[in-house]
């Protein structure tokens, strides 16, 4: 009897795994010059130049909106290579409607390791956020 109640669920959640999205064109996507690069302070103190070095984009429709998952290489460069070190950094993505009113936003704090003789280190981060579909997306490191 019990067996019954179980069959039918599992039809359904395996009816709902193979639901496609709706592929759409993503919206403008910038990052000023002053928020794509910057040189920040590693936890030893010394200077990392920070830049974003490539920006991948996927778009689907929504019932209200565009569903936007962005994928964003971050480079960091020092000249002292002698230690391991860490250096902390916020990477924002906000998305605004056609007023410049803030729709939706996410962000990631994190400590990007610098490994002991590595001049360049990059890291691909995942990021995903609502986007109206009049608005425009700015992406940012702090």
């Amino acid at each position: 009897m019990m067996n019954r109640f179980i069959f039918p669920f599992l039809l359904m959640f395996s009816g709902c795994s193979t639901f496609k999205q709706e592929a759409v064109d993503c919206p403008n996507l910038t990052s000023p010059k002053s928020a794509a690069e910057i040189i920040a302070k590693s936890e030893n103190q010394s200077p990392v130049y920070i830049g974003i070095r490539g920006i991948t984009t996927y778009c689907s429709k929504a019932s209200q909106h565009i569903e936007m998952s962005v994928s964003v290489n971050i480079r960091a460069i020092r000249k002292d290579i002698t230690i391991d070190d860490y250096v902390p950094l916020k990477l924002s993505i906000v998305s605004v409607d056609k007023d410049f009113n803030e729709y939706d936003r996410d962000e990631l704090s994190y400590s990007q390791f610098l490994l002991l003789g590595s001049k360049t280190v990059d890291r691909k981060t995942e990021l995903n956020l609502d986007v109206p579909r009049d608005g425009e997306v700015f992406l940012g490191i702090k």
